[in-house]
């Protein structure tokens, strides 16, 4: 298999795109996954369902070299479809996490309550995050916040001086 001029047109923008994703989903050490999670699905569901459907589109039908069956393009369409669908949302999410913390007006807030859920991994491998889901008592609602460490327990007060960022995701930097 050969790689054209048409090949890296459509490769290297993916992969600066996922780059520069997971580049932000690892900028941060404390961030709240509920409203970035929230935010990505809002802002950037039919982006990356078209950015989907695009690159879908070019790696099977869009790709005349190779002669193959039209049941094979059509399973093959559907599965890039759908990989790639969750390969942008992601990396949409890591991209509003570097607009929150790098651009526009960051407030400083004190995020405190009690930690009422714990979300760690059995085995702790690369990509694996843990999270802990506070109580807050003045805004009276529910938080989860991805964490560095798993050394919260249930009932724990958490209180931490924390970030605002332009997107309103509460986080703190490295």
């Amino acid at each position: 298999m050969t790689i054209t001029n048409k090949d890296l047109k459509l490769i290297i923008p993916f992969i600066l795109f996922v780059a520069l994703g997971v580049y932000g989903m690892y900028s941060v050490n404390y961030i709240s996954v509920s409203q970035t999670m929230k935010a990505t699905f809002s802002w950037c569901l039919i982006p990356s369902i078209a950015f989907a459907l695009y690159y879908a589109y070019f790696s099977t039908f869009g790709y005349k070299k190779i002669s193959v069956s039209l049941w094979r393009k059509i399973i093959g369409f559907i599965a890039m479809t759908i990989i790639t669908g969750l390969i942008a949302l992601f990396s949409f999410q890591g991209i509003l996490m570097i607009i929150n913390s790098k651009l526009g007006n960051q407030k400083e807030y004190l995020l405190s309550g009690k930690i009422i859920k714990l979300n760690y991994p059995k085995k702790k491998k690369s990509g694996n995050k843990y999270s802990i889901e506070i109580e807050r008592k003045l805004e009276n609602d529910t938080i989860e916040l991805n964490v560095p460490t798993n050394e919260y327990q249930i009932g724990q007060n958490f209180e931490k001086q924390m970030k605002i960022g332009s997107l309103n995701f509460i986080y703190i930097e490295k």
